[in-house]
């Protein structure tokens, strides 16, 4: 298993590439631009896609909505990555488990398959996507009926904490996650938690 949870892909694109030791020119990367449907502004799951064709990889972008689990299936055969880039978590997760692409997802995952997460494409791995109405609008996913995540990491983590306009509301979410018993990772724009399936570092 191998998963890198950013706060923002573009940014730590360098250090993934660099740990992974991935020869990356003709690799076959699918870019998933969902979460980014709700904004006016989508320059930054524009940035994540361009992160990606700096290195050579073969970008096959692929949004989740309205597609069926057969569709989905077909164009992640044969990926080396999936980047998950970032958005609203909530209309993400609901997207995910409408199209059959969680379950997809997990299965390449648990394949061996790289992930990479973006923002709202890192917390959907998480066990829950709860402590993300602080910064997303659940209003956005009216068929999500409960807030759980992929679960193929662990833990739990909050994405962009360096940003003060945040401060309040990771103080928020923190305390919310951990009195459930969720251990949380607190992520800067700067970081990336790489999880193999048994232990995680800060690259």
């Amino acid at each position: 298993m191998k998963l890198y949870l950013a706060s923002y892909a573009m940014v730590t694109m360098a250090k993934i590439i660099e740990h992974e030791g991935l020869d990356s020119v003709g690799k076959k990367v699918i870019f998933i631009p969902t979460a980014g449907d709700p904004y006016d502004n989508r320059d930054f799951v524009e940035a994540d896609k361009l992160a990606l064709e700096k290195y050579g990889l073969n970008v096959v972008e692929m949004d989740v909505k309205n597609k069926d689990e057969e569709e989905i299936r077909k164009t992640i055969d044969g990926a080396d990555v999936v980047l998950v880039a970032g958005g609203d978590t909530f209309y993400l997760m609901e997207k995910l488990k409408e199209s059959g692409a969680d379950k997809i997802i997990k299965k390449f995952i648990e394949k061996g398959g790289v992930y990479i997460g973006s923002s709202a494409g890192s917390i959907v791995c998480c066990p829950t996507i709860e402590g993300a109405e602080e910064f997303d609008d659940p209003s956005l996913a009216p068929r999500l009926d409960n807030f759980d995540g992929m679960g193929v990491f662990k833990d739990v983590i909050i994405p962009h904490t360096h940003k003060e306009k945040y401060f309040e509301r990771v103080k928020r979410a923190t305390k919310k996650l951990e009195s459930k018993g969720y251990k949380v990772h607190p992520l800067t724009d700067d970081d990336v938690l790489f999880f193999d399936g048994g232990s995680c570092a800060i690259l």
